[in-house]
């Protein structure tokens, strides 16, 4: 098969969008790419895209890579991404409350809302006025 072929039988969410704000969707590879990968399509991309002929994409290819070619820059690009939200799910029927009884618990309550933890009493026997 010649690359040609292989161009065209790339699915369609593997095949560059210089239109979008994805490094990822620029370069034509999914989020799970090797780095190999990455600079495979970029220098597939910069054959297609030559500088000297197509400037204003060969400037959103070179940022789209600036931003994935080493971990660290990807690591970056790929914590500020805009994630897809996660799959609805109904909440389950059936809670479960946890009603057992610690008495460290009612200990720390007590010395916290109680006279358990106080040591000084002068308050509560000062003189009454009449």
């Amino acid at each position: 098969m010649t690359g040609n072929q292989q161009a065209t039988r790339q699915p369609a969410e593997n095949q560059p969008d210089l239109a979008a704000g994805d490094p990822y969707r620029v370069l034509g590879v999914p989020s799970t790419a090797s780095q190999i990968e990455i600079k495979r399509a970029y220098f597939a991309l910069l054959r297609q895209y030559p500088p000297e002929t197509e400037a204003e994409n060969f400037k959103l290819i070179r940022a789209a890579y600036e931003k994935l070619k080493d971990l660290r820059r990807r690591t970056e690009t790929d914590i500020f991404l805009p994630q897809p939200p996660l799959p609805w799910q109904a909440a389950s029927s059936t809670l479960r409350l946890d009603f057992a009884f610690y008495a460290a618990d009612a200990v720390l309550a007590l010395r916290h809302w109680g006279d358990l933890g106080r040591k000084r009493f002068e308050e509560d026997f000062r003189e009454i006025e009449l």
